[in-house]
């Protein structure tokens, strides 16, 4: 008997270093640009197409693992917005016209429906029968409201998308923010009153991930570039613990500590934000703050047997975290360890990056029924299968494949990479900004309008000058200029 257990154990062991060793040997396959809009493509945006409604417009939010659409009649506007972001990046990285079709689709649901026309901004929730469930306004859903449209505005230079944006914003910015302590409210009454005095991650951070910082590359607008940085400024100064690089989730209005759990992926966002922020502006202190929480999580919160990260962990006992793996906590984390990569060229953060990716791809993504499910166990077992719900869509998905396409493609081999567009240009010599990569080294190599070269660009400053006209189908490409 001992030997029987002996020649278990020995086998166990056996297996384990096959499988290490077979997923070390295949690692490379995820530094593949190609491999990106491959999935972006094949993999996830055919999914979302079984979720439009055809009938009463806009997306279904509640779909199973398979496809089918649930009893939930509603529809979340936030998530319809989601969607558009999905679609509008199918477009920017294939050129199809159907994706642009989809995206109007759910444009044309959010503005009509999802919009609050008498005080301005977005609702939490739209009936079946089209009327909007009318209470506060979360933040959270102020911020994803916004994220569809400037996408699609960055797509197609569509000036109703911005205008919704800018109206979101500038509301935010007057009746939202905190003049004495800083940062955005949680909450605010239907008419932008100020309903709780509460602050949240969702409401700082978020902003700047979901539509701000796109907003700015969109638009070139350095007003909304120094609002960028004041939110940036804030989270610095009072929810980045200076001493352990952890990140906070909710607090009073003067900045103390709410909750004990901390989420990983809200820490990794933020480091990618602040990164963002640095190839932005320039400035250390954000690259230095991104550092410093990529190493506290790395420390605490990365599965170095099974690969990816962890979804929550306790801030006072960091060792003590919740083993389950949410989908966008890993998309957050590949997102900083390329950022980290491109900075230091440490190719410690390339490892986790592919082995993040791998962990992606071999248990995130559903491979039989498309796109990836919300949740697994540590060792990469399903724990939930649903693909669309209150808080799932299209995006983070979509902006994985996107902007892994895009770093791999530019940081990683030093190669090229194309973007799509079709806009609308109001007059001759019309400016349209077409980067999506904060790196002041990515340039535009080369531009083409409907199929022939353009040469009126500014490669350094990531325009496109453009002729008057309507839906001028556009490539772009883009290079590292050393």
């Amino acid at each position: 008997m001992k030997n029987f257990f002996l020649s278990l154990s020995i086998l166990f062991l056996f297996l384990q270093g096959f499988l290490h060793s077979e997923q070390q040997s295949n690692l490379d396959v995820y530094v593949d640009p190609l491999y990106w809009k491959k999935q972006a493509l094949e993999e996830i945006i055919p999914f979302w197409e079984k979720t439009v409604d055809k009938k009463d417009g806009g997306f279904f939010t509640d779909v199973s693992r398979e496809g089918n659409i649930g009893l939930e009649s509603g529809k979340y506007p936030r998530m319809i917005s989601r969607a558009i972001f999905g679609f509008s990046v199918a477009y920017l990285l294939s050129g199809d016209e159907k994706y642009l079709e989809f995206a109007r689709n759910g444009l044309e649901y959010l503005t009509n429906y999802g919009w609050d026309r008498e005080n301005g901004g977005w609702y939490e929730y739209v009936t079946g029968d089209k009327k909007p469930k009318i209470s506060y306004k979360n933040l959270f859903d102020e911020t994803y409201g916004n994220l569809g449209p400037i996408m699609y505005y960055f797509t197609t230079h569509d000036k109703n998308a911005l205008h919704f944006v800018e109206a979101t914003h500038n509301l935010m910015q007057t009746k939202a923010w905190d003049n004495k302590f800083g940062g955005y409210y949680a909450y605010v009454n239907t008419d932008w009153g100020v309903a709780s005095d509460q602050k949240s991650f969702n409401a700082e951070i978020d902003t700047c991930s979901a539509y701000l910082i796109y907003y700015y590359l969109a638009t070139g607008n350095a007003k909304i570039l120094k609002d960028l940085e004041q939110i940036v400024d804030v989270v610095v100064k009072y929810m980045v613990n200076p001493e352990t690089g952890f990140v906070g989730e909710y607090f009073t209005r003067d900045w103390k500590s709410l909750d004990p759990w901390l989420w990983v992926g809200h820490n990794l966002k933020t480091g990618w934000v602040m990164m963002r922020t640095y190839w932005l502006t320039g400035d250390k202190k954000y690259s230095e703050i991104a550092n410093k929480i990529a190493e506290a999580q790395l420390k605490y919160n990365w599965d170095s047997k099974y690969c990816g990260w962890y979804f929550q962990f306790r801030e006072n006992d960091p060792g003590y975290n919740r083993d389950s793996k949410d989908w966008w906590t890993q998309t957050e984390g590949n997102f900083l360890m390329l950022n980290l990569y491109r900075m230091t060229t440490n190719s410690e953060y390339l490892e986790r990056f592919k082995e993040g990716a791998y962990f992606w791809d071999k248990y995130i993504m559903d491979h039989q029924y498309k796109e990836c499910y919300t949740t697994t166990t540590r060792r990469g077992s399903v724990a939930d299968s649903r693909k669309a719900h209150l808080y799932k869509s299209a995006y983070h998905s979509m902006e994985h494949a996107l902007f892994n396409y895009l770093y791999t493609g530019l940081y990683v081999n030093k190669g090229k990479v194309d973007l799509y567009f079709r806009l609308n240009s109001e007059s001759d010599n019309e400016r349209h900004y077409v980067r999506i990569v904060e790196d002041p080294a990515v340039i535009i190599e080369g531009v083409e309008i409907n199929g022939k070269t353009w040469n009126k660009f500014s490669a350094k400053e990531g325009y496109i000058i453009l002729p008057k006209g309507q839906r001028i189908k556009t490539k772009v490409t883009f290079v590292v200029q050393e």
